[in-house]
């Protein structure tokens, strides 16, 4: 199995996204961004390094999520996700097709990889996500 990280990185109340190349295990798939954790390295240093190769910016990790398997049947996977807010750069994709920012209401509507989908819609993820949107809103107001 392998270990892979993801960002869920949140701005104001969107949560980027990014569209996977199409030479891709799942192309053109929408994903929250990350990857594999290397030997020796933690989940943290792991997500940490895989935005800035992938993306050139720097995050805040917020917390540990909920991490969830899948198994796409040429590969098994654990995702590890955290909260992370965007600390410094300009995004700049260098492994993806496309990024964007979107709210909780869409995520729905774009064609997320399974296993992200899987991660999005675990309940205990949500509520850490909404409550979190909550305090956020709350705070800026």
């Amino acid at each position: 199995m392998l270990n892979v990280t993801c960002a869920i990185i949140i701005q104001k109340d969107k949560f980027l996204v990014t569209q996977r190349d199409g030479n891709s295990d799942h192309p053109f798939q929408w994903e929250f961004p990350g990857g594999k954790i290397k030997d020796q390295e933690s989940p943290e240093d792991c997500i940490k390094r895989e935005i800035m190769e992938e993306l050139s910016i720097e995050v805040t990790i917020l917390r540990k999520m909920f991490s969830v398997t899948h198994d796409y049947g040429f590969k098994k996977i654990k995702l590890i996700p955290f909260l992370c807010s965007l600390n410094t750069g300009e995004i700049r994709l260098n492994d993806h097709h496309d990024f964007q920012w979107i709210s909780m209401d869409e995520i729905g509507n774009i064609e997320l990889c399974e296993a992200d989908r899987l991660l999005i819609n675990l309940e205990k993820n949500r509520n850490i996500l909404k409550e979190y949107l909550r305090k956020h809103m709350d705070n800026t107001r």
